[in-house]
C-alpha cells in the first residue's frame, strides 16, 4: 500500500515547513497561536 504524505502550500507556491507558535493576549490570557512557516519564510495563520 503506498502512503501518501499530503503537502501543503502558500499561494505563492513555496511548501509548508513547519508549524510554530505564537503567544498572543487576549482578554488578558496568554494563548497559543499556531502559525505555518513555509519556505519562502511567511507565515499564516493555522487553520
Amino acid at each position: 500500500m503506498e502512503e501518501r504524505k499530503m503537502s501543503r502550500y502558500n499561494p505563492a507556491g513555496s511548501p509548508l515547513v513547519k508549524i510554530s507558535y505564537v503567544k498572543v493576549v487576549r482578554n488578558g490570557r496568554v494563548v497559543l497561536v499556531p502559525m505555518e512557516v513555509y519556505a519562502d519564510g511567511s507565515l499564516r495563520r493555522a487553520a
